[in-house]
């Protein structure tokens, strides 16, 4: 179990060639790293994407666990891979209208970005899917390499490993990120929203903390 996890977490695996053994794992980290990126641009959304689609990739092995509406996101850039088995992400798949070469990792992000903008409606009910393919955004979509993601994933575990969060604090944690409600979460612990608030002042004060003795050292 522990090797699936960090092949899953592995993103040299972008690099290696588009396979029926791969392309899963290849279209779940695409995902989490387009999901991520987006949030600098279209934000609460994103941001819900980004978190739901990580949290489902953690724990899809997890004997009842029932996989987000956002999983989906991650099915459309596998089927979209399917097509291209035997090549790499960066190989050429078009040349676009403006005369730009379009990659086949370039292709997912696109997919991915229409996506939260088609079925999560992100304010552009009237405007063209096919020119937002072609809108150019302030940075490119690649500047934030895979390193730069793993890295930021270990730093968060970090975080959350110097907070020192009792079981309890570490339910309500991940109940947030997977949008688990206030009411729901006091539910499942047995107590009044009021503590589910309580836990969240908690953790909150822990983070200060961490952040304020240990942010230059993450």
């Amino acid at each position: 179990m522990v090797k699936e996890v960090e092949v899953k977490r592995d993103f040299r695996v972008l690099r290696e060639i588009i396979s029926p053994e791969r392309v899963q794992v290849i279209a779940e980290l695409i995902t989490i790293k387009q999901t991520k990126t987006l949030i600098g641009y279209i934000g609460e959304s994103a941001i819900t994407a980004h978190e739901k689609v990580y949290y489902d990739v953690m724990h899809k092995d997890t004997e009842g666990y029932v996989l987000s509406d956002y999983y989906d996101l991650v099915q459309e850039v596998a089927l979209f891979l399917c097509e291209h088995f035997g090549k790499y992400l960066d190989d050429h798949l078009y040349t676009s209208k403006k005369g730009k070469a379009v990659t086949i990792k370039a292709e997912c992000y696109y997919i991915i970005k229409r996506e939260l903008y088609r079925r999560y409606s992100v304010g552009i009910k009237n405007f063209s899917l096919e020119a937002f393919r072609y809108m150019k955004d302030p940075k490119d979509f690649t500047d934030i390499s895979d390193a730069d993601i793993e890295a930021s994933y270990a730093k968060v575990e970090k975080i959350i490993s110097l907070m020192n969060l009792g079981e309890k604090h570490l339910i309500v944690l991940n109940g947030r990120m997977n949008g688990i409600s206030n009411k729901q979460l006091a539910v499942l612990l047995g107590c009044t929203i009021g503590g589910v608030h309580g836990f969240r002042y908690v953790m909150q004060r822990r983070y200060n903390k961490v952040m304020r003795h240990y942010a230059s050292k993450l």
